[in-house]
């Protein structure tokens, strides 16, 4: 077992309402068994033009596909405030078979 943790920041441009943006990351190694897994690791959203009383922020991330060398997550986000920007980082583990195990 192989585990390789990979963190990615993904900007959030200036948008209104619910977005989703899928991203991928390459591990350059085989994922032994398509075994891997995202997590939230923290976000921020920002009103555009300062709190209000009443604001909901929210994010979300779920494991979409795991490829042979790429996991696929989707991000979700939310800011109930109107116009939002900002950034999520997402932490991505995968059990890479090992370079020994490969030659082998």
């Amino acid at each position: 077992m192989a585990l390789k943790f990979k963190t990615v920041t993904v900007t959030i441009p200036q948008t209104t309402g619910p977005l989703t943006i899928n991203q991928d990351v390459s591990f350059g190694r085989r994922i032994r068994d398509r075994n891997a897994e995202v997590a939230l690791k923290a976000f921020k959203l920002d009103y555009v033009g300062g709190p209000r009383d009443g604001d909901i922020a929210q994010a979300g991330v779920s494991l979409e596909n795991v490829g042979d060398e790429a996991v696929e997550f989707k991000i979700k986000a939310d800011y109930s405030a109107a116009t939002y920007t900002d950034e999520i980082s997402v932490l991505i583990i995968a059990d890479l078979v090992e370079e020994r195990a490969l030659n082998s």
